[in-house]
């Protein structure tokens, strides 16, 4: 099985006032999403994915840097 992250097949927005509820393959998103930063969906074209841009309220956001080479770019670079 593969870490890496599926697309979603489906989102959508549902917006009543200053609400707004997001749903990911008909699964609700569980958390707060902050008003003053609204849910922004991104250009459509034919040649690109749709996107989905908000932001998440958090009671603390820790970030983690690493900067090693996934296994296939160090293959490449060899």
């Amino acid at each position: 099985m593969s870490d890496t992250p599926r697309i979603a097949r489906e989102v959508r927005v549902e917006r009543r006032g200053r609400i707004a509820r997001l749903f990911i393959d008909g699964d609700e998103f569980p958390f707060h999403i902050a008003a003053d930063d609204p849910i922004v969906v991104g250009p459509i074209s034919g040649d690109d994915f749709p996107t989905v841009r908000f932001t998440v309220l958090a009671e603390r956001v820790d970030l983690i840097n690493d900067f090693t080479p996934e296994s296939d770019d160090q293959e490449q670079n060899t």
